[in-house]
């Protein structure tokens, strides 16, 4: 996956992370001030402003001090909740939220054993949260004013169906941005593996990309399911092109073979560039409808007329041809087709030579 586009990514689930905090430190601040509770108001106003700044500026690259931020906000505001009103309220369930955002530690530089251990931490952390706040400060500690029973309940509601939905809408981005790296990874490696297989000057496959077609075609052939003849092409003089007319003439013919070969070729027959200016071709065919294939091949080469500087190119191509039943094995076809490729150019070139 490249590098900007999964920093971008979580950038941007981070980002999202942070205004959803934002949004519910409004919604409990709202919440406090028609209620007329002391502190908590303030302190809302104060958390949905570093929310806010948090979702304005955050990246990976400062991961750790925005979530030590994060955490003490919650961790405060589940303290003054309990100093205030002497109950929870619903608010520890913040907490929870906390626990899915640790893991973007695992996208970070930082050692696994600091990974580990952070998010070791967190869990431990949240756990103390849970049971100060609830327990301890209740106990010791008495709160400043009473609200009604009903204001309670509204207010214990609220913050139930807003902390179990932060936490939701933090695991749904966290699983979309898992997806949707997943989903990039596998593009780039689908990438990858046909550029790997594929030869860039010709858009033929390569000797590596040809390899598993010929093994498959093999097969099919030992267990009577289809005939199989392999060739290998070799242009004829190819040096003398390049020495007479550069280089870039020689992609040339390279390219418009590639371009002949996809064009002329049957749909289950399959060339590949076997290396230098050398061919090879997997036809599921006999012998002679093989032979015949490559003639038609054969002939539109010549009759291409490529010009470089204003001068015609002379392109010609030799071909070895043999079949299935006269080999021992993919590497004795090979080495069959070579002989009789060089066959034919001993006979004199442009030809098709069945041994």
């Amino acid at each position: 996956m490249r590098v900007k586009y999964f920093e971008g990514d979580i950038k941007r689930q981070l980002r999202l992370l942070y205004l959803g905090s934002a949004v519910v430190a409004v919604l409990n601040g709202i919440i406090t001030a028609v209620l007329r509770l002391p502190i908590l108001p303030v302190f809302y106003c104060i958390s949905a402003l570093l929310f806010f700044f948090l979702y304005k500026t955050v990246t990976l690259r400062i991961f750790l001090p925005a979530f030590a931020l994060s955490f003490l906000d919650v961790v405060l505001q589940s303290f003054f909740t309990v100093y205030v009103l002497g109950d929870d309220c619903g608010i520890q369930l913040y907490l929870l939220a906390l626990l899915i955002p640790s893991y973007y530690i695992r996208m970070t530089h930082y050692s696994p054993a600091f990974q580990r251990g952070f998010i070791i931490v967190v869990c431990a952390a949240c756990i103390v949260g849970y049971l100060v706040s609830d327990e301890i400060i209740d106990y010791y500690i008495d709160p400043i004013t009473h609200i009604n029973n009903l204001s309670e309940l509204l207010f214990t509601f609220i913050n139930v169906l807003g902390s179990l939905s932060l936490l939701a809408f933090v695991g749904s981005i966290f699983a979309q941005g898992y997806q949707r790296g997943i989903r990039e990874l596998l593009r780039s490696n689908s990438k990858l593996e046909t550029e790997v297989e594929r030869d860039a000057l010709t858009g033929l496959k390569n000797r590596r990309g040809i390899e598993p077609v010929l093994t498959a075609c093999y097969q099919a052939w030992q267990g009577g399911k289809a005939p199989l003849t392999v060739a290998l092409g070799d242009i004829d003089y190819f040096k003398h092109i390049n020495d007479t007319f550069g280089h870039e003439a020689g992609d040339l013919v390279l390219q418009r073979l590639g371009e002949l070969f996809r064009c002329k070729l049957p749909t289950e027959a399959k060339a590949c560039r076997w290396g230098g200016e050398e061919f090879l071709f997997v036809l599921p065919m006999d012998k002679e409808e093989g032979k015949a294939q490559l003639e038609e091949l054969r002939r539109e080469i010549q009759s291409m007329g490529l010009c470089a500087h204003n001068e015609p190119i002379p392109v010609t191509m030799t071909f070895g041809l043999v079949s299935g039943e006269e080999a021992d094995g993919i590497s004795d076809l090979i080495r069959l087709a070579d002989q009789n490729l060089y066959a034919g150019k001993r006979a004199g070139r442009n030809r098709v030579v069945v041994l």
